[in-house]
């Protein structure tokens, strides 16, 4: 059988690894977080990671300062304003991790997960991670699962599936997303960008939505990044190929599958990687309900993406 599971115990989570020994294509899942930490791949005669992740040898470290890097966004991605949002007619003010005045990326990207699952089979390798959030922080005081189902595919093809289970009696608000980091063979300024999309969303000067769509043609075509800052919100395409980032030799696909009609693009300042962030709903959508995810008791909501890794010139 071409797929294989390891598992490192590290002091208080698990790092897992996927691995297709058929093309030596290796991805890291650690246990806290659920987050997808790299992803190996052999490239033109060397290996190749393609993401940029977190160095776990001593610990959790310096996360959320690091850019969360690979993080799992929930019950929210990105911004609330002021950490404040009503909900019938009830105010909440979130407790968590804060930038600024504002909160940020969700109370869940640091729970360490308990595996359900993981087996191999002929088609790929399967991992599931579940946790069980009961409403701890006053200022999301509403009980729900998460269940994640990562999948290393043949030919460098990665899944990801999110299951959310309203546990509470009460409807509760609900935004998922993703963060991870990518590059290929170089600094992100020498890879191009295409993206399919239907408007960008507007910003103000604190990255707070508008609620405006703009009309937004600039990566229609493949662009190179150069030295361009992102930290853009669109509104996506989500026919195939959605979103691509490549250079000469390598391309990366971004393809939503189910319930991400966002993607979040964000390049930080050194240039090594780009953010490519699959979103249910926008910034803040809390407060401006732009893609809010009204969950009815025991409600369950499906999410799903996949990346999958292309060699665009055969090894010499």
């Amino acid at each position: 059988m071409s797929f294989e599971i390891q598992i490192a115990p590290l002091s208080h989570f698990e790092l897992v690894r996927l691995i297709d020994t058929s093309n030596k294509t290796v991805i890291e899942i650690a246990t806290k977080g659920a987050l997808l930490n790299s992803w190996l791949v052999m490239g033109h005669s060397k290996p190749l990671e393609i993401v940029e992740g977190n160095d776990f040898s001593k610990g959790w470290g310096n996360f959320e300062n690091n850019g969360f890097r690979g993080g799992k966004m929930s019950p929210f991605s990105c911004r609330i304003e002021n950490g404040q949002y009503t909900i019938e007619d009830s105010t909440y003010t979130i407790e968590k991790f804060y930038h600024e005045k504002h909160a940020l990326h969700g109370i869940l990207y640091d729970a360490v997960f308990s595996i359900e699952l993981s087996e191999t089979d002929a088609q790929g390798a399967y991992l599931h991670l579940k946790y069980h959030y009961e409403g701890t922080d006053k200022g999301y005081p509403f009980a729900y699962t998460l269940l994640i189902k990562w999948h290393l595919h043949k030919n460098n093809l990665v899944t990801v599936e999110t299951i959310i289970a309203n546990l509470s009696d009460s409807t509760i608000p609900m935004m998922d997303g993703w963060h991870p980091y990518f590059k290929l063979d170089a600094s992100v300024n020498d890879s191009f960008i295409k993206l399919k999309t239907n408007g960008k969303i507007e910003y103000n000067s604190m990255l707070l939505p508008t609620g405006k769509i703009m009309d937004e043609n600039e990566f229609t075509i493949s662009k190179k990044i150069e030295n361009v800052h992102l930290d853009n919100c669109y509104l996506v395409d989500a026919s195939a190929n959605t979103c691509v980032l490549e250079n000469e030799k390598y391309q990366l696909i971004v393809q939503p599958l189910m319930n991400y009609p966002y993607l979040q693009l964000y390049t930080p300042s050194d240039r090594k990687s780009i953010a490519i962030e699959n979103l249910s709903g926008i910034p803040n959508c809390f407060n401006n309900k732009m893609g809010l995810q009204l969950m009815k008791p025991h409600e369950n909501l499906v999410l799903k993406t996949s990346y999958q890794f292309i060699i665009k010139q055969p090894p010499q």
